[in-house]
Protein backbone atom coordinates (compact mmCIF):
# COMPACT_ATOMS: atom_id res chain seq x y z
CA UNK A 1 0.00 0.00 0.00
CA UNK A 2 1.41 3.68 -0.69
CA UNK A 3 1.32 5.76 1.77
CA UNK A 4 1.12 9.39 1.42
CA UNK A 5 3.65 11.77 3.44
CA UNK A 6 3.26 15.21 2.91
CA UNK A 7 0.82 17.07 0.84
CA UNK A 8 1.41 20.66 0.67
CA UNK A 9 -0.53 23.74 -0.88
CA UNK A 10 1.08 25.52 -3.46
CA UNK A 11 -0.34 29.59 -4.04
CA UNK A 12 0.10 32.52 -6.33
CA UNK A 13 1.66 32.09 -9.89
CA UNK A 14 4.55 29.77 -10.86
CA UNK A 15 7.70 31.99 -12.09
CA UNK A 16 7.74 32.60 -15.63
CA UNK A 17 3.77 31.62 -16.15
CA UNK A 18 0.51 33.38 -15.98
CA UNK A 19 -1.74 31.05 -14.27
CA UNK A 20 -5.37 32.64 -13.10
CA UNK A 21 -5.85 32.89 -8.70
CA UNK A 22 -8.72 30.52 -9.01
CA UNK A 23 -6.33 27.98 -10.57
CA UNK A 24 -3.22 28.52 -8.66
CA UNK A 25 -4.55 27.81 -5.34
CA UNK A 26 -5.66 24.06 -6.70
CA UNK A 27 -2.17 23.37 -7.27
CA UNK A 28 -0.97 20.61 -4.74
CA UNK A 29 2.18 18.88 -4.77
CA UNK A 30 2.25 15.28 -3.23
CA UNK A 31 5.08 12.83 -2.11
CA UNK A 32 4.49 9.25 -1.49
CA UNK A 33 7.33 6.64 -0.50
CA UNK A 34 6.17 3.13 -0.55
CA UNK A 35 7.56 -0.47 -1.61
CA UNK A 36 7.24 -4.09 -1.52
CA UNK A 37 10.00 -7.14 -0.26
CA UNK A 38 9.92 -10.66 -0.58
CA UNK A 39 11.87 -13.43 0.39
CA UNK A 40 12.68 -16.68 -1.17
CA UNK A 41 13.94 -20.02 0.94
CA UNK A 42 14.26 -22.46 -0.99
CA UNK A 43 15.98 -26.02 -2.30
CA UNK A 44 17.05 -25.72 -5.88
CA UNK A 45 18.22 -29.41 -7.18
CA UNK A 46 19.50 -29.18 -10.38
CA UNK A 47 19.69 -32.83 -12.47
CA UNK A 48 22.57 -32.43 -15.18
CA UNK A 49 23.45 -35.75 -16.75
CA UNK A 50 26.88 -35.81 -16.21
CA UNK A 51 27.00 -32.16 -15.78
CA UNK A 52 27.52 -29.81 -12.83
CA UNK A 53 25.13 -28.48 -10.17
CA UNK A 54 25.19 -29.91 -6.62
CA UNK A 55 21.43 -29.79 -4.59
CA UNK A 56 21.62 -26.37 -2.36
CA UNK A 57 19.19 -24.41 -0.12
CA UNK A 58 19.14 -21.05 -1.23
CA UNK A 59 17.92 -17.40 0.17
CA UNK A 60 17.24 -14.30 -1.90
CA UNK A 61 15.07 -11.75 -2.08
CA UNK A 62 12.76 -11.10 -5.74
CA UNK A 63 11.98 -8.14 -7.10
CA UNK A 64 12.41 -6.25 -3.37
CA UNK A 65 11.66 -2.48 -4.28
CA UNK A 66 10.89 0.85 -2.53
CA UNK A 67 10.02 3.84 -4.80
CA UNK A 68 9.64 7.52 -3.62
CA UNK A 69 6.63 9.60 -6.32
CA UNK A 70 5.80 12.96 -6.35
CA UNK A 71 3.69 14.63 -8.74
CA UNK A 72 2.50 18.21 -9.02
CA UNK A 73 -0.54 19.72 -10.34
CA UNK A 74 -0.30 22.67 -12.84
CA UNK A 75 -3.95 23.26 -13.60
CA UNK A 76 -5.59 23.08 -16.45
CA UNK A 77 -5.58 19.16 -16.29
CA UNK A 78 -1.69 19.01 -16.74
CA UNK A 79 0.20 17.20 -13.80
CA UNK A 80 4.43 17.03 -13.34
CA UNK A 81 5.23 13.67 -11.51
CA UNK A 82 8.32 11.74 -10.63
CA UNK A 83 9.56 8.40 -9.88
CA UNK A 84 12.54 6.75 -8.37
CA UNK A 85 12.18 3.30 -7.46
CA UNK A 86 15.50 1.30 -5.57
CA UNK A 87 16.19 -2.03 -5.20
CA UNK A 88 15.22 -2.68 -1.42
CA UNK A 89 17.43 -6.06 -0.99
CA UNK A 90 17.32 -7.06 2.83
CA UNK A 91 20.14 -9.54 1.88
CA UNK A 92 22.69 -7.98 0.83
CA UNK A 93 23.43 -9.47 -2.56
CA UNK A 94 21.42 -7.28 -4.75
CA UNK A 95 24.71 -4.66 -6.75
CA UNK A 96 21.52 -2.64 -8.19
CA UNK A 97 22.28 1.05 -7.63
CA UNK A 98 19.59 3.71 -7.12
CA UNK A 99 16.72 4.29 -9.13
CA UNK A 100 17.74 1.65 -10.45
CA UNK A 101 13.62 0.19 -11.32
CA UNK A 102 11.12 1.85 -12.89
CA UNK A 103 12.47 5.45 -12.58
CA UNK A 104 11.28 8.46 -14.48
CA UNK A 105 10.10 12.28 -15.03
CA UNK A 106 7.30 12.97 -16.83
CA UNK A 107 4.17 15.29 -17.61
CA UNK A 108 0.46 13.91 -17.74
CA UNK A 109 -3.24 14.54 -18.05
CA UNK A 110 -6.13 13.59 -20.24
CA UNK A 111 -3.94 13.51 -23.26
CA UNK A 112 -1.88 10.88 -21.94
CA UNK A 113 1.20 10.74 -20.15
CA UNK A 114 4.55 11.29 -21.47
CA UNK A 115 7.93 10.54 -19.19
CA UNK A 116 11.41 9.81 -19.84
CA UNK A 117 13.91 7.21 -17.70
CA UNK A 118 14.55 3.77 -17.17
CA UNK A 119 11.12 1.84 -17.51
CA UNK A 120 9.44 -1.10 -18.56
CA UNK A 121 8.85 -2.02 -22.27
CA UNK A 122 5.40 -1.64 -23.67
CA UNK A 123 6.21 -5.45 -24.82
CA UNK A 124 6.93 -6.23 -21.10
CA UNK A 125 3.79 -4.45 -19.42
CA UNK A 126 1.50 -6.55 -22.10
CA UNK A 127 3.30 -9.78 -20.87
CA UNK A 128 3.11 -8.59 -17.45
CA UNK A 129 -0.48 -9.03 -17.53
CA UNK A 130 -0.52 -12.57 -18.62
CA UNK A 131 2.06 -13.98 -16.06
CA UNK A 132 0.05 -11.98 -12.88
CA UNK A 133 1.47 -12.91 -9.61
CA UNK A 134 3.73 -15.39 -11.05
CA UNK A 135 7.49 -13.48 -11.67
CA UNK A 136 8.97 -13.82 -15.07
CA UNK A 137 12.33 -15.48 -13.80
CA UNK A 138 12.72 -16.23 -10.24
CA UNK A 139 13.39 -20.11 -9.85
CA UNK A 140 10.48 -20.49 -7.42
CA UNK A 141 7.57 -19.78 -9.30
CA UNK A 142 8.76 -17.79 -12.70
CA UNK A 143 10.94 -18.52 -15.66
CA UNK A 144 8.26 -18.34 -18.82
CA UNK A 145 10.21 -15.29 -19.38
CA UNK A 146 13.59 -17.22 -19.74
CA UNK A 147 12.03 -19.62 -22.18
CA UNK A 148 10.22 -16.99 -24.13
CA UNK A 149 12.10 -14.03 -23.95
CA UNK A 150 15.78 -15.29 -23.22
CA UNK A 151 15.18 -14.06 -19.55
CA UNK A 152 15.38 -10.52 -18.75
CA UNK A 153 17.28 -6.68 -18.70
CA UNK A 154 17.03 -4.78 -16.33
CA UNK A 155 18.04 -1.17 -16.48
CA UNK A 156 19.67 -1.95 -20.09
CA UNK A 157 20.91 -0.32 -22.93
CA UNK A 158 21.24 -0.84 -26.46
CA UNK A 159 24.32 -2.81 -26.49
CA UNK A 160 23.19 -4.97 -23.15
CA UNK A 161 21.69 -8.61 -23.55
CA UNK A 162 21.01 -8.14 -26.78
CA UNK A 163 19.15 -11.44 -27.33
CA UNK A 164 16.74 -10.47 -24.46
CA UNK A 165 13.14 -9.18 -24.70
CA UNK A 166 11.88 -8.71 -21.48
CA UNK A 167 13.33 -5.37 -20.83
CA UNK A 168 13.75 -2.03 -18.47
CA UNK A 169 15.21 0.04 -20.84
CA UNK A 170 17.30 2.59 -19.47
CA UNK A 171 17.22 6.22 -21.34
CA UNK A 172 13.95 5.80 -23.23
CA UNK A 173 11.38 7.85 -23.95
CA UNK A 174 7.85 6.56 -23.40
CA UNK A 175 4.22 7.54 -23.99
CA UNK A 176 1.02 5.59 -22.65
CA UNK A 177 -2.28 7.10 -23.62
CA UNK A 178 -5.32 7.49 -22.15
CA UNK A 179 -8.16 4.78 -22.39
CA UNK A 180 -10.92 5.52 -25.43
CA UNK A 181 -13.73 2.95 -24.56
CA UNK A 182 -11.43 0.27 -23.02
CA UNK A 183 -8.88 0.96 -25.94
CA UNK A 184 -5.39 2.21 -24.94
CA UNK A 185 -1.70 2.02 -26.60
CA UNK A 186 1.52 2.84 -25.29
CA UNK A 187 4.89 3.64 -27.00
CA UNK A 188 8.58 3.84 -26.46
CA UNK A 189 11.77 4.00 -28.21
CA UNK A 190 15.62 4.32 -26.52
CA UNK A 191 18.24 7.01 -26.75
CA UNK A 192 20.21 6.89 -30.34
CA UNK A 193 23.35 8.27 -28.44
CA UNK A 194 24.13 4.63 -26.88
CA UNK A 195 25.84 3.74 -30.17
CA UNK A 196 29.02 5.89 -29.53
CA UNK A 197 30.30 3.18 -27.09
CA UNK A 198 30.30 0.63 -30.30
CA UNK A 199 33.70 3.21 -31.63
CA UNK A 200 33.96 2.77 -35.52
CA UNK A 201 31.54 -0.01 -35.91
CA UNK A 202 28.85 0.89 -38.61
CA UNK A 203 26.36 0.24 -36.43
CA UNK A 204 23.88 2.50 -34.60
CA UNK A 205 21.69 0.12 -32.09
CA UNK A 206 18.11 1.26 -31.59
CA UNK A 207 15.18 -0.07 -29.76
CA UNK A 208 11.26 0.48 -30.42
CA UNK A 209 7.79 -1.05 -28.64
CA UNK A 210 4.50 -0.34 -29.20
CA UNK A 211 1.63 -1.91 -27.58
CA UNK A 212 -2.01 -2.06 -28.03
CA UNK A 213 -4.81 -3.29 -25.22
CA UNK A 214 -8.59 -3.49 -24.58
CA UNK A 215 -10.21 -3.84 -20.87
CA UNK A 216 -14.11 -4.54 -20.50
CA UNK A 217 -14.69 -6.00 -17.27
CA UNK A 218 -13.50 -9.45 -16.42
CA UNK A 219 -11.32 -8.98 -20.14
CA UNK A 220 -7.94 -7.98 -21.04
CA UNK A 221 -6.43 -8.48 -24.52
CA UNK A 222 -3.35 -6.82 -25.09
CA UNK A 223 -0.50 -7.11 -28.51
CA UNK A 224 3.15 -6.01 -27.64
CA UNK A 225 5.81 -5.78 -30.25
CA UNK A 226 9.21 -4.71 -29.87
CA UNK A 227 12.31 -4.43 -32.28
CA UNK A 228 16.00 -4.52 -32.02
CA UNK A 229 17.78 -1.88 -34.84
CA UNK A 230 21.79 -3.44 -35.30
CA UNK A 231 21.39 -5.30 -31.87
CA UNK A 232 23.87 -8.32 -33.25
CA UNK A 233 22.19 -10.96 -31.00
CA UNK A 234 24.87 -13.47 -31.29
CA UNK A 235 27.67 -11.40 -30.89
CA UNK A 236 29.19 -11.76 -34.62
CA UNK A 237 32.03 -10.37 -36.42
CA UNK A 238 30.83 -7.22 -37.86
CA UNK A 239 31.41 -6.11 -41.33
CA UNK A 240 33.72 -2.87 -41.75
CA UNK A 241 36.01 -2.14 -44.59
CA UNK A 242 39.28 -3.63 -42.06
CA UNK A 243 37.58 -6.53 -42.02
CA UNK A 244 35.67 -6.82 -45.44
CA UNK A 245 38.18 -9.55 -46.71
CA UNK A 246 37.07 -11.55 -44.19
CA UNK A 247 33.62 -11.38 -44.43
CA UNK A 248 33.10 -11.36 -48.35
CA UNK A 249 34.45 -14.53 -48.68
CA UNK A 250 31.47 -15.39 -45.69
CA UNK A 251 28.78 -13.50 -45.26
CA UNK A 252 27.28 -16.31 -43.12
CA UNK A 253 29.54 -15.46 -40.58
CA UNK A 254 29.64 -11.22 -40.21
CA UNK A 255 26.76 -9.01 -39.31
CA UNK A 256 25.95 -5.92 -40.79
CA UNK A 257 23.14 -4.79 -39.44
CA UNK A 258 19.78 -6.24 -38.56
CA UNK A 259 15.89 -5.85 -37.05
CA UNK A 260 15.10 -8.96 -34.08
CA UNK A 261 11.98 -8.73 -33.77
CA UNK A 262 9.00 -10.08 -30.95
CA UNK A 263 5.62 -10.06 -31.03
CA UNK A 264 3.70 -11.24 -27.85
CA UNK A 265 -0.48 -11.43 -27.84
CA UNK A 266 -1.70 -12.14 -24.65
CA UNK A 267 -5.41 -12.82 -23.46
CA UNK A 268 -6.64 -12.46 -19.76
CA UNK A 269 -10.00 -13.42 -18.42
CA UNK A 270 -11.26 -13.49 -14.90
CA UNK A 271 -14.62 -15.83 -13.74
CA UNK A 272 -16.93 -14.36 -11.21
CA UNK A 273 -13.49 -12.59 -9.46
CA UNK A 274 -11.99 -15.72 -8.03
CA UNK A 275 -10.41 -17.72 -11.19
CA UNK A 276 -8.46 -15.52 -13.26
CA UNK A 277 -7.08 -17.25 -16.64
CA UNK A 278 -4.32 -16.05 -18.81
CA UNK A 279 -2.06 -16.84 -21.36
CA UNK A 280 0.36 -15.37 -23.69
CA UNK A 281 1.79 -16.59 -27.28
CA UNK A 282 5.48 -15.50 -27.90
CA UNK A 283 7.06 -15.32 -31.48
CA UNK A 284 11.04 -14.16 -31.95
CA UNK A 285 13.20 -13.38 -34.95
CA UNK A 286 16.35 -12.62 -34.79
CA UNK A 287 18.99 -11.70 -37.77
CA UNK A 288 21.93 -13.29 -36.37
CA UNK A 289 24.33 -12.25 -39.48
CA UNK A 290 23.96 -11.12 -43.38
CA UNK A 291 22.44 -14.20 -44.34
CA UNK A 292 21.18 -16.27 -41.82
CA UNK A 293 18.47 -16.17 -38.85
CA UNK A 294 16.91 -17.74 -36.00
CA UNK A 295 12.49 -18.01 -35.11
CA UNK A 296 11.92 -18.84 -31.47
CA UNK A 297 7.81 -19.48 -30.90
CA UNK A 298 6.83 -20.42 -27.48
CA UNK A 299 3.69 -19.99 -25.17
CA UNK A 300 2.64 -20.00 -21.22
CA UNK A 301 -0.56 -20.59 -19.44
CA UNK A 302 -1.07 -19.42 -15.99
CA UNK A 303 -4.23 -20.10 -13.78
CA UNK A 304 -4.77 -17.89 -10.48
CA UNK A 305 -7.55 -19.16 -7.93
CA UNK A 306 -8.91 -17.50 -5.21
CA UNK A 307 -9.86 -21.07 -3.41
CA UNK A 308 -12.03 -19.35 -0.67
CA UNK A 309 -10.99 -16.49 2.38
CA UNK A 310 -7.32 -15.98 2.31
CA UNK A 311 -6.62 -19.41 0.59
CA UNK A 312 -5.13 -19.13 -3.09
CA UNK A 313 -3.80 -21.92 -5.36
CA UNK A 314 -1.90 -20.95 -8.45
CA UNK A 315 -0.39 -22.81 -11.65
CA UNK A 316 1.82 -22.02 -14.45
CA UNK A 317 3.39 -23.94 -17.84
CA UNK A 318 5.50 -22.89 -20.48
CA UNK A 319 7.05 -23.75 -23.37
CA UNK A 320 9.13 -23.01 -26.18
CA UNK A 321 9.41 -24.62 -29.40
CA UNK A 322 12.76 -25.74 -31.20
CA UNK A 323 15.00 -22.86 -32.57
CA UNK A 324 14.11 -22.59 -36.40
CA UNK A 325 15.88 -20.82 -39.10
CA UNK A 326 19.25 -21.13 -41.03
CA UNK A 327 21.64 -20.02 -38.41
CA UNK A 328 24.78 -21.84 -36.81
CA UNK A 329 25.34 -19.31 -34.26
CA UNK A 330 23.46 -20.03 -31.35
CA UNK A 331 21.66 -16.83 -29.40
CA UNK A 332 21.31 -16.67 -25.90
CA UNK A 333 20.48 -19.80 -24.47
CA UNK A 334 18.91 -20.69 -27.87
CA UNK A 335 21.62 -23.06 -29.66
CA UNK A 336 21.58 -22.95 -33.15
CA UNK A 337 20.94 -26.53 -35.09
CA UNK A 338 19.28 -27.90 -31.66
CA UNK A 339 16.57 -28.55 -33.65
CA UNK A 340 17.89 -31.78 -34.80
CA UNK A 341 18.36 -33.01 -30.76
CA UNK A 342 14.71 -31.16 -29.92
CA UNK A 343 15.88 -28.01 -28.46
CA UNK A 344 12.91 -26.91 -26.37
CA UNK A 345 11.89 -26.65 -22.73
CA UNK A 346 8.76 -26.61 -20.23
CA UNK A 347 8.33 -24.76 -17.38
CA UNK A 348 5.88 -26.18 -15.07
CA UNK A 349 4.95 -24.48 -11.40
CA UNK A 350 2.45 -24.71 -9.00
CA UNK A 351 2.03 -22.51 -5.46
CA UNK A 352 -0.46 -22.02 -2.56
CA UNK A 353 -0.67 -18.84 -0.65
CA UNK A 354 -2.12 -17.42 2.34
CA UNK A 355 -3.17 -13.85 2.69
CA UNK A 356 -2.45 -13.22 6.08
CA UNK A 357 -3.47 -9.24 5.63
CA UNK A 358 -3.87 -7.27 2.28
CA UNK A 359 -0.45 -6.74 2.74
CA UNK A 360 1.12 -9.45 3.92
CA UNK A 361 1.04 -13.20 2.45
CA UNK A 362 3.10 -16.64 2.42
CA UNK A 363 3.82 -18.65 -0.25
CA UNK A 364 5.01 -22.62 -1.03
CA UNK A 365 6.07 -23.35 -4.06
CA UNK A 366 7.18 -26.36 -6.85
CA UNK A 367 8.70 -24.95 -9.59
CA UNK A 368 10.65 -27.28 -12.79
CA UNK A 369 12.25 -26.23 -15.49
CA UNK A 370 13.28 -29.48 -17.94
CA UNK A 371 15.24 -29.27 -21.16
CA UNK A 372 14.81 -31.07 -24.37
CA UNK A 373 18.13 -33.12 -25.53
CA UNK A 374 19.24 -30.22 -27.54
CA UNK A 375 18.38 -27.16 -25.21
CA UNK A 376 20.33 -26.05 -21.69
CA UNK A 377 17.81 -23.68 -20.01
CA UNK A 378 18.41 -22.54 -16.74
CA UNK A 379 16.67 -21.36 -13.67
CA UNK A 380 19.76 -19.17 -13.32
CA UNK A 381 20.90 -20.97 -9.43
CA UNK A 382 23.03 -23.35 -11.23
CA UNK A 383 25.16 -24.32 -14.80
CA UNK A 384 23.06 -26.39 -17.10
CA UNK A 385 23.29 -29.23 -19.62
CA UNK A 386 22.07 -29.98 -22.52
CA UNK A 387 18.79 -32.67 -21.44
CA UNK A 388 19.11 -31.46 -17.79
CA UNK A 389 16.38 -30.74 -15.50
CA UNK A 390 16.26 -28.00 -13.16
CA UNK A 391 13.82 -28.09 -9.68
CA UNK A 392 12.98 -25.83 -7.08
CA UNK A 393 10.85 -25.89 -3.94
CA UNK A 394 10.21 -23.93 -0.99
CA UNK A 395 9.01 -21.22 0.43
CA UNK A 396 8.32 -17.39 0.17
CA UNK A 397 7.32 -14.05 2.63
CA UNK A 398 5.71 -11.36 1.18
CA UNK A 399 5.04 -7.67 2.47
CA UNK A 400 4.47 -4.18 0.33
CA UNK A 401 4.26 -0.95 2.73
Amino acid sequence: MKKKLMALAVAGAVAGAVVAPTEAMAQTSTVQIGGSVTMLYYIHDPKNPGGPGKKADIMEGSEPEMFIAGEEKLGRGLSAWFRCTSSFDLWGASADGFCSRNSALGFKGGWGNLFFGNWDMPQKLVYNQARGAFSGTNALYGGTATLLFGSSASGANNVTNPERFYRRHARAVNYHSPSWGGFSFKGAYSSSTEHTGLGLSPLQPRLYGLSGEYRSGPLYVGLGYEQHQDYNPAGATVFTAANAAICNPAPGTCYSGGDDKNWSLVGVYTFGGNLRLSGVVSKSEYEVTNSTSTDVDGFAVYLDWKVAGPHSVRFQYGKVDDPSGNSTVSVGRYIAGSSALDGGSQVIGVNYEYAFSKRTAGLIGYNQMKNDDGAAFSQGKSAATRGGKQQSMGIAIKHRF
